[in-house]
């Protein structure tokens, strides 16, 4: 959720029977608002929170130019007023989303693993390190917006489309008209592929349905009792969901878990 709108979006956690105290977000708007300009972010967003062992990781990223993902950073906070810099660790592997173990709440804890690899010798990684890959593979994996929200500049900068004016109630409810939260991973002959009609700008981002498996059936969706909300759910990143409104420029995503990834989840389904 974008720090400017926070008040307008908070409500609407209600919907996935989640809440943030009005203390807490009180905290948040004015300690987010404080980080975007003393860290001169151009934009910026609260992930949520992640829940370990003896606190809550409060989360945060931004963009310091106008490309979303250009130089992107991630921050965490305990308190809701302190936010701390996420440096992205020099030698990282997705295999950390397989540490099953739970978050402590201490930055310094070391949780050890194997690697798949023949051979290989277990790594020890950090709490603070593995908080880095979660926000990363949340974002990458599970993080969804309406198609249309994201624009492709002349310039080849991923922005915020200032002209989105919501999907139709219709449209609501189809997951093929929702897209990943980042740069195109495809091919933009990919994504483009079977559309009658595409807007080249529009299109070239990657459609949330096509590459987390199973296909289909890693999210499920829930509307509102107005019929006009949809809430998508991961299914693999327990605790991320995003929302819009119909025919309206409202939609966001919230992560509130344990930072650890259901990777049952194939087995748990019928394919």
């Amino acid at each position: 959720m974008e720090v400017s709108n926070l008040a307008e979006l908070v409500p609407l956690l209600s919907n996935f029977w989640r809440t943030i105290p009005t203390t807490l977000q009180l905290k948040l708007e004015s300690s987010l608002t404080l980080l975007k300009q003393d860290h001169k972010l151009n934009k910026l967003f609260f992930l949520g929170r992640l829940e370990a062992h003896s606190i809550n990781y409060l989360l945060a990223f931004g963009s310091p130019g106008v490309d979303l993902f250009h130089q992107r950073k991630f921050y965490y906070s305990r308190n809701g007023v302190d936010w701390l810099l996420l440096l992205e660790p020099t030698d990282w592997s997705e295999e950390w989303g397989r540490i099953w173990g739970e978050f402590t709440g201490n930055v310094g804890f070391a949780f050890k693993i194997r690697s798949l690899a023949a051979g290989s010798t277990s790594v020890m990684v950090s709490e603070q390190d593995r908080l880095w890959y979660v926000m990363h593979a949340i974002l990458r994996e599970a993080a969804g917006v309406p198609r249309g929200a994201l624009r492709m500049s002349s310039e080849k900068h991923v922005v915020l489309n200032p002209f989105f004016q919501g999907l139709t109630r219709a449209e609501l409810v189809e997951l093929g008209n929702y897209q990943h939260f980042r740069p195109p991973e495809r091919p933009a002959e990919e994504n483009l592929r079977g559309r009658t009609e595409y807007n080249l700008s529009m299109d070239v981002f990657d459609p949330l349905e096509v590459d987390v498996l199973p296909e289909g059936k890693s999210f499920t969706l829930r509307m509102d009792d107005s019929d006009q909300l949809a809430m998508w759910s991961s299914l693999h990143w327990l605790g991320l969901d995003f929302f819009h409104k119909a025919n309206s420029n409202v939609y966001g995503f919230f992560y509130n878990g344990d930072g650890r990834k259901n990777w049952d989840l194939p087995f748990m389904v019928e394919l």
